[in-house]
C-alpha cells in the first residue's frame, strides 16, 4: 500500500479507535452507574412480605433477615416444628400446611389478605423439593409431586396475591436455581420445574411491567442446606419406589442397587465440599425486596456466578461435552 493510500484510511483507523474508546468508557459508566443505582434501599417497615419453605435454609434464613429490616413476615412452613423456628427466627405468623394442597393454599391466601388488610409488599417463593434419580428409574408420579411445589404452588399463591401487590406495587421473587439455566442429570423432575418456573416468572414480569411489580429470579448454587443434604441419598427412595413399580424392569440391570450405593456415598461427600453459605443467596432476596432499582436475575454463589454462568452461555455442544465429563456417569451395564 502506497503512503497516499495509508492517509486516506488513516481517519478511519483512528474514528474506530475513538469509537471503540467511547464504546469501553460508555460501558464502564453503565456498570458504575448500576452499581450505584443497586445500593439505594426502600424502608420496609411495618410492610407486609409472604415466605414460603421457612422450615429451614434459605427460606428460614429470609425471614430472619426480612424481619430484622422490620418487615412483617407471613412465614408459610410445611411442619409446626418449621413454624416454631420461624417465629423463632422473627416471623408475625407462621402457618404450616402442604403447598401441594391446592385447596390449604387458598385458605392461607385469604388469611394472608385479611391480614395484611390487602396490601402485600412482596411475595418470596422460596419452597421447593427434590427427588432425585436417573430417568430410566424416576417414577411419573414423582414428576408430578416435585411440580406441584415448585411450580404449581408458587403460581396458584402469586395469582391469589396478585391484587394486593398491585395495590403496593411491590415485589415478586422467585426462588428458582442454577438448575434453572444449566439442566444437570440425574435431576430431570427439578430442573424441568426450575426451568417451568423460570418461563413463568419472564411471563409474570412483563405482564406486571406496567403496574409496577418487579419479578426477580434468585439462582443460587448448592448450598449447605437440609435439602442439599438429603440430595444424593435421595436416589434411593426413587430406585426403590421404581423397583415397587417396576421390579422386572431393564433398568435394574442398567443401574444395579450395588452400584447406586456407590455413587451415593462417593457423591455426598462430593457435594458437601463444594457447597456454599446460604447467606449469599439470603443476601440476593433482601437486596431484591429491599432495592430501589432490584435485578431481574441474582446468580447466588461463586460457582453460579462463575461455571454455571459459562455453561449457560457457551454453546450447547460444549455444555454437553463438559457434563459427560464431569457430573454424568456412564452405566455401569448395558442392556443390549
Amino acid at each position: 500500500m502506497s503512503a497516499g493510500n495509508a492517509g486516506i484510511f488513516m481517519p478511519f483507523v483512528l474514528a474506530l479507535g475513538y469509537a471503540t474508546l467511547l464504546i469501553l468508557l460508555l460501558g464502564v459508566a453503565s456498570q458504575i452507574y448500576k452499581k450505584f443505582k443497586s445500593r439505594r434501599h426502600l424502608d420496609i417497615t411495618d410492610q407486609w412480605v409472604v415466605v414460603t419453605g421457612c422450615d429451614s435454609g434459605i427460606g428460614q434464613g429470609a425471614v430472619r433477615a426480612l424481619a430484622k429490616d422490620g418487615a412483617k413476615v407471613v412465614a408459610c412452613c410445611y411442619t409446626e416444628t418449621g413454624a416454631n423456628a420461624a417465629l423463632a427466627a422473627g416471623a408475625t405468623w407462621a402457618p404450616h400446611f402442604d403447598l401441594s394442597d391446592d385447596g390449604a393454599l387458598r385458605d392461607v391466601a385469604e388469611q394472608i389478605l385479611t391480614q395484611s388488610g390487602g396490601a402485600l409488599w412482596c411475595v418470596v417463593h422460596a419452597a421447593g423439593t427434590v427427588l432425585p434419580g436417573f430417568i430410566d428409574y424416576q417414577p411419573i408420579k414423582f414428576y408430578r409431586d416435585v411440580m406441584a411445589v415448585n411450580f404449581f404452588a408458587p403460581v396458584l399463591l402469586t395469582q391469589k396475591l396478585l391484587t394486593a401487590l398491585r395495590r403496593c406495587r411491590g415485589r415478586v421473587i422467585v426462588v428458582s436455581s442454577v438448575d434453572g439455566i444449566v439442566s444437570l442429570p440425574g435431576n430431570a423432575p427439578y430442573d424441568a420445574s426450575k426451568f417451568a418456573i423460570e418461563a413463568y416468572a419472564d411471563a409474570l414480569r412483563t405482564e406486571l411491567s406496567f403496574c409496577g411489580v418487579g419479578v426477580s429470579v434468585i439462582n443460587p448454587a448448592t448450598m449447605r442446606t437440609p435439602m442439599a443434604d438429603a440430595f444424593f441419598p435421595g436416589h434411593r427412595k426413587t430406585w426403590t419406589a421404581m423397583a415397587a413399580e417396576d421390579p422386572e424392569g431393564d433398568w435394574q440391570a442398567l443401574w444395579p442397587e450395588s452400584w447406586l450405593n456407590q455413587y451415593v456415598e462417593k457423591n455426598t461427600r462430593q457435594l458437601r465440599s463444594i457447597a456454599e453459605d446460604p447467606a449469599a443467596a439470603v443476601n440476593d432476596i433482601v437486596h431484591a425486596a429491599t432495592a430501589a432499582h432490584p435485578k431481574l436475575r441474582y446468580l447466588s454463589g461463586r460457582l453460579a456466578k462463575s461455571l454455571f454462568y459459562a455453561l449457560w452461555l457457551m454453546p450447547e455442544s460444549w455444555s454437553l461435552r463438559i457434563k459427560r465429563l464431569t457430573v454424568q456417569p456412564k452405566p455401569p451395564r448395558s442392556t443390549s
